[in-house]
């Protein structure tokens, strides 16, 4: 598998789990948006992630003005006007500067999402670390086009069609940008569990050379445990300050106060999924294994039987107890007390 490189950190096997915050959809305003980025780093996460929009932007990227999603919240279903979710997350140049800049003193690597050509130069600019093409955007070959020819890390956002990300993935090798990681995303807001089909990031990584991500859109941080067991190399999870927040994407989240715990957990259990090959060596202590005794007074000319031995730790007094059928019916050369190890020199 290739190994990529986000910022300082490397991300492929071998290497420790790049951990993202997503805060693109949660942050209610610029102060808001650097006390998340100040808790993620705190935290001991590696990156920052948002979803840039200029000043203007959001209604250039929505024809259909009174285009709705629905979502859960604590308080129950809701619909919002798309429009004006995203025009919340609208800022202009310099604050989104300050905001990269923000995170590379706090040590995080800058990801964002990217929705328009023209936006690609100002974030290769103010020193953005990857960019991420959206669910939406994965099919947009001529955006996908103009993003891998800066030669800046890419993150592809995979929802159930895996075969819009392989075009996409086709076009970055095309462009000679190989610092590709690829994401298994579940839709929904939140995802339900049955829809998060956790088993395709195994398939993804069978399939393609590329470090394997997963982004998760589930409430708690349960199924980032298990993307881990099969295999991510990068896992994004959504933060909030308060996951009660009526909005989009909140009820998702994990709120500050959790995102310690999430960090040493996944360092945790990454540690603990140690080395297959450790199959093929002795995990047990030779004070665990048994050696081979005389359980009675056995005679010089004897057979050595099932009735006149035993077995007693530790395993590397004499001979071992796993080569016992070699020395049935062997006859011993000496007398041996009750109770001695037997030795090899004791045998004909």
């Amino acid at each position: 598998m290739k190994t990529i490189r986000i910022s300082k950190n490397k991300i492929g096997e071998g290497n420790a789990c790049f951990i993202s915050f997503e805060v693109g959809a949660t942050w209610m305003n610029f102060k808001d948006a650097k006390k998340l980025i100040k808790a993620s780093a705190l935290a001991g996460a590696d990156a920052i992630k948002f979803q840039t929009l200029l000043p203007g932007q959001s209604d250039k990227l929505i024809n259909k003005k009174n285009l709705k999603i629905s979502f859960k919240t604590s308080k129950g279903h809701k619909n919002e006007n798309m429009l004006e979710i995203l025009q919340k997350r609208e800022l202009p140049k310099k604050m989104w500067k300050k905001l990269v800049d923000y995170s590379h003193k706090q040590g995080l690597a800058f990801i964002t999402t990217v929705s328009f050509i023209d936006t690609i130069d100002f974030l290769k600019e103010i020193k953005v670390d990857a960019i991420k093409i959206s669910k939406g955007d994965i099919n947009n070959v001529l955006l996908v086009n103009e993003v891998s020819k800066k030669g800046i890390p890419i993150i592809l956002d995979g929802r159930e069609k895996f075969s819009d990300v392989e075009k996409a993935l086709k076009i970055c090798e095309k462009n000679k940008n190989f610092q590709v990681v690829l994401m298994h995303c579940p839709s929904g807001y939140p995802a339900e569990s049955a829809g998060v089909h956790l088993r395709a990031i195994s398939k993804i990584k069978e399939k393609f050379d590329y470090p394997v991500g997963y982004a998760d859109h589930s409430p708690n941080d349960i199924m980032n445990y298990g993307a881990i067991s099969l295999g991510a190399n990068m896992l994004e999870k959504t933060i909030t300050s308060n996951k009660k927040t009526d909005r989009v994407e909140h009820l998702m989240s994990l709120e500050i106060d959790e995102l310690k715990n999430f960090v040493q957990n996944i360092n945790e259990l990454q540690n603990a999924m140690g080395n297959p090959n450790i199959l093929n060596i002795s995990r047990v202590n030779e004070d665990a294994r048994r050696s081979i005794v005389a359980k009675e007074t056995i005679h010089s000319g004897e057979k050595i039987t099932l009735e006149n031995i035993d077995f007693q730790r530790p395993g590397n007094l004499g001979i071992s107890a796993s080569e016992g059928f070699k020395i049935l019916n062997k006859k011993s050369n000496c007398f041996i007390k009750k109770g001695m190890i037997i030795k090899k020199t004791m045998l004909k």
